[in-house]
């Protein structure tokens, strides 16, 4: 099933990163490799691994070709999705059960005690290095607060409710405690309570054993956000968490002409440039539950909707 890794596992240094994508999101996943591959330290020894849901020859060279910007190591491990046929799809959910890969990591890559797990549409802002090196020995997992954390966490009856798009895992604790021989009878018994996949189960499964992080590991928004754009400057990851990934390709976009998807990328930056360009002629939008933004030639009225 997993690709055994190769000699730079041999490395106590070797920064493990694992993502998860379908051919679809190959393109993505490029983009995010190559932001990695952009802010690395010259010493940063990086693996990655891709959990593979049919990821075509030439999206994989494509891929391997990212080497033009820096070295690095990569294994594809082929994922057969009919082991998570029972896993429960909300109706009409954009994610498909590829959202579910990451509970099995543990099993997908053996030789690994510690990974980095990472969605397709974050963008890395800096070496990878402090982050990989949190000591997370006694916990199953590291991660930050969702942007919903406290409706989700009341959803759930929980006393904190993370985001599963950036995840420092301990693997060994996993394997540990056989998580991956019990998750799937877990979900049977819980599947009605889950309604953001992989997300609620580990929320749920690994409450009171997780370590948080700093936001800056996991700064999740869109770019409409007035407050988003201000806080961007400070994340080192960003997950760039609307439905299309425009926002994602316009912010790095001198990193995206770096890969062979450059002439796809470009017309998404145009399309994303036009938008952009519309909202701060005229535009009205509710920016929270609080309050409503008003941009007119590019200045921004802040109205308040309702009392805190």
């Amino acid at each position: 099933m997993a690709v055994l890794a190769g000699e730079s596992l041999k490395n106590k240094d070797v920064i493990n990163v694992c993502f998860s994508s379908d051919n679809n999101y190959a393109r993505y996943l490029a983009l995010s490799l190559a932001t990695i591959l952009d802010s690395k330290e010259d010493d940063d020894n990086l693996h990655f691994y891709i959990l593979d849901g049919g990821i075509s020859d030439v999206a994989k060279r494509k891929l391997l070709n990212l080497k033009k910007i820096a070295d690095f190591d990569i294994d594809f491990i082929s994922v057969d999705e009919e082991i998570f046929k029972d896993c429960p799809l909300e109706q009409g959910a954009r994610l498909t059960r590829a959202a579910y890969y990451r509970l099995l990591i543990a099993d997908f890559i053996p030789d690994v005690d510690k990974i980095l797990y990472m969605d397709c549409d974050i963008q890395v802002k800096s070496s990878l290095k402090e982050l990989f090196s949190s000591d997370i020995k006694d916990y199953y997992l590291a991660a930050v607060e969702d942007i919903d954390e406290v409706k989700n966490s009341n959803r759930l009856n929980l006393k904190k409710y993370f985001n599963s798009g950036v995840l420092l895992l301990n693997l060994a604790k996993f394997r540990e405690n056989k998580f991956t021989s019990k998750v799937f009878d877990w979900i049977a018994v819980h599947k009605d309570q889950i309604v953001f996949h992989d997300q609620d189960v580990l929320n749920l499964y690994f409450t009171d054993k997780v370590k948080f992080l700093d936001k800056k590991w996991n700064l999740q928004g869109i770019l409409k956000s007035v407050k988003f754009r201000k806080e961007y400057k400070e994340g080192n990851l960003i997950h760039f968490i609307a439905i299309g990934k425009r926002d994602f390709v316009f912010m790095a976009f001198p990193i995206a002409m770096k890969t062979d998807y450059k002439i796809e990328f470009l017309r998404l930056f145009l399309s994303s440039l036009s938008s952009i360009i519309g909202r701060n002629i005229f535009n009205v939008r509710n920016e929270d539950d609080y309050n409503k933004v008003i941009t007119i030639l590019g200045f921004n009225i802040i109205i308040p909707r309702k009392k805190k």
